[in-house]
């Protein structure tokens, strides 16, 4: 029997910036795709909410000017 691994590919599709992003978005964030869980509009930024492929939760603060890889799966 051969163990597989299976590995999720990614191919980048856009640049959006943080006023484009909505739930469910896959996002490049530091070395890693992540999944928007929220997105929270305040006045001079926005607070994201997302989790990373092993379910950890963290969240950010962006500023409006800022621009996001955005991804899907291949």
């Amino acid at each position: 029997m051969v163990d597989t691994m299976l590995t999720m590919e990614y191919r980048l599709v856009d640049i959006l910036k943080a006023d484009q992003l909505e739930v469910g978005d896959l996002i490049g964030l530091s070395d890693e795709v992540v999944e928007v869980l929220n997105i929270k509009p305040h006045n001079d930024n926005f607070t994201l909410t997302f989790k990373n492929d092993f379910d950890e939760k963290d969240e950010i603060e962006i500023s409006y000017d800022d621009q996001f890889e955005l991804f899907v799966y291949n």
